[in-house]
């Protein structure tokens, strides 16, 4: 007599992943069965006719009576999962949790998902390593699907706000440094200064992100000699650079004390400063360069070559911006091209790009001399890909 065939096992599972389910409605799960579902949704929607959960309960029993009407060639069961209202790893691990206890009384072979359409994209990958998903479905209030849409996407961000580090530093730690500052200024009645203070925080965040000095930073746990050498140059670039920037204000104030002259003096101001900025900050580029050189050699990265044109390049921009102080600073205007002050910066420009053209010829001719030892590595620590 031949054995009769064993019906494919399918299971209509209900996932309320913030726990609604176990909060208002004090009912323990998991909760497997018609009878037993129906009871814990309406038990749900008296303690709160608004809760999603409860529809999501009552359209999972739904699809258990529609599937198991339509044939009698699987074996349906319906159950109901609760995560945590904390959230987070604890949800996940109850729901996994349940999940097996649901399985290991009813071994189904495939699943049918029915959410009320929050949280799917945490609850999806949970149920599927465990048992194929065949199919979803979302029972969501028609009357507040947009708005209840609009509330998920609103509270997930804002968890990804308050819960990733990445994120939370500029969601919530800058915020809280100006609030301790404004709350410093005002203990001490010096809100005068409030608007100061705001402003070079603000700036200090810009420059440590636009720079990705926290990256360096970050990356520094456990630096190599390579990266130390980087870095040494690095903070030696901004020292020259502080000092640079005094010595260029030094040089300004003895002619112009008064900083509110500075506007009424703009092309003076600016010939000054970059006459007396340009060489320090030339030597702190090309200080930086130095560094990187000494990493990509070692490294054997063939970005080594950057340097020298970069090099080149910054040589020629120390000649413009000298002839171009000149002109910012001569006391007669040029105002013919046939100036010789105009025709030096001209000059200066057009040997620039001549030179510029030059390393560029030069370094491509060494990197394919070079090719064999100079290879692009896929990761070096310390370096971001370009």
């Amino acid at each position: 007599m031949p054995k009769k065939k064993e019906k494919d096992k399918i299971l209509i599972l209900c996932v309320d992943r913030d726990n609604d389910i176990g909060m208002k409605g004090q009912v323990k799960t998991p909760i497997i069965g018609r009878k037993n579902n129906i009871e814990a949704a309406s038990k749900l929607a008296l303690k709160d006719p608004e809760e999603a959960d409860a529809n999501a309960i009552f359209g999972a029993v739904k699809t258990y009576d529609s599937l198991s009407r339509e044939t009698s060639k699987e074996e349906y069961e319906v159950a109901t999962i609760a995560g945590s209202e904390l959230l987070g790893v604890k949800a996940d691990k109850n729901i996994v949790s349940q999940l097996k206890k649901v399985l290991k009384r009813f071994p189904a072979k495939n699943v049918v998902l029915v959410t009320d359409g929050f949280a799917d994209e945490e609850v999806i990958p949970i149920i599927q390593s465990h048992v194929p998903i065949m199919s979803i479905r979302r029972v969501v209030v028609r009357q507040s699907e947009s708005i209840e849409e609009s509330w998920a996407l609103f509270f997930r961000y804002l968890r990804k706000l308050v819960e990733d580090p990445y994120y939370s530093r500029m969601a919530l730690g800058v915020p809280g440094i100006l609030l301790i500052t404004l709350a410093f200024l005002w203990a001490y009645n010096l809100l005068t200064y409030a608007g100061y203070a705001f402003l070079l925080i603000i700036g200090t965040v810009f420059i440590v992100k636009g720079f990705r000095i926290d990256e360096m930073v970050s990356s520094l746990s456990y630096p190599s000699p390579l990266e130390l050498v980087r870095l040494f140059t690095r903070i030696t670039a901004l020292i020259v650079i502080g000092v640079d920037v005094y010595q260029t204000y030094t040089a300004i104030t003895p002619q112009y004390p008064d900083p509110a002259q500075w506007l009424n003096n703009l092309p003076i101001i600016a010939g000054l400063v970059i006459k007396n900025a340009v060489d320090l900050t030339v030597i702190a580029i090309c200080i930086i360069f130095i560094g990187n050189g000494i990493f990509w050699y070692f490294s054997r990265d063939n970005k080594i070559w950057r340097n020298g044109v970069g090099i080149v390049v910054l040589i020629w921009v120390r000649e413009i911006g000298l002839r171009a102080s000149a002109i910012l600073l001569s006391p007669v205007p040029p105002t013919s091209i046939t100036d010789k002050l105009i025709v030096n910066l001209l000059l200066a420009a057009g040997l620039g790009i001549a030179g510029t053209l030059i390393a560029v010829l030069v370094t491509i001719s060494l990197r394919r001399r070079y090719k064999h030892y100079f290879t692009k590595p896929e990761k070096v620590k310390g370096e971001k890909s370009s």
